[in-house]
């Protein structure tokens, strides 16, 4: 798939539970806050995230926001000829200190392995997303708009 395909269906926010198994539901909140609400097996959690960075067909970086569920990552995208790219996701999750650090990444490895393919599968499946937001976000704040996005909340993120 194109880059250009791939970071405009990752921006996509409201449409992973489309494709993640453990995201129940996306809500757009603000152009770089979101609020998710993700299950593994008997746990539920809610949170909002905040897109720190974020650069049109290169970047998404971001954290959440006061809560139990802390994490940060950013998913980089990288055109490797014109049809084709690489996706590399990176997450930061702190181990409570009863956790060794490699049985957790033990467990999220797959599980983020996993997603990452329902997320191609998914893109090949439905193809482009057409016309979408390509703004560039900056420490939390939106700084370059090349199409600018609607005033009110729900709107088609990109």
């Amino acid at each position: 798939m194109p880059v250009r395909t791939a970071y405009d269906r990752w921006t996509q926010y409201e449409s992973f539970p489309r494709f993640a198994r453990h995201v129940h539901r996306v809500e757009q909140v603000r152009p770089a806050v979101t609020r998710w609400f993700v299950r593994l097996g008997p746990l539920r959690h809610e949170f909002h995230a905040e897109v720190v960075e974020q650069h049109p067909d290169t970047l998404v970086a971001w954290h959440t926001l006061g809560s139990r569920v802390v994490h940060e990552g950013e998913a980089t995208f990288r055109a490797t000829g014109p049809d084709t790219c690489v996706v590399t996701l990176t997450l930061r999750v702190p181990c409570p200190p009863v956790v060794p650090r490699r049985a957790a990444e033990a467990l999220l490895r797959p599980i983020v392995s996993a997603e990452l393919d329902r997320f191609r599968t998914f893109v090949e499946t439905v193809g482009d997303v057409g016309e979408a937001w390509r703004g560039t976000i900056h420490r939390g704040r939106v700084e370059h708009v090349e199409k600018e996005p609607p005033a009110h909340p729900g709107w088609v993120h990109g």
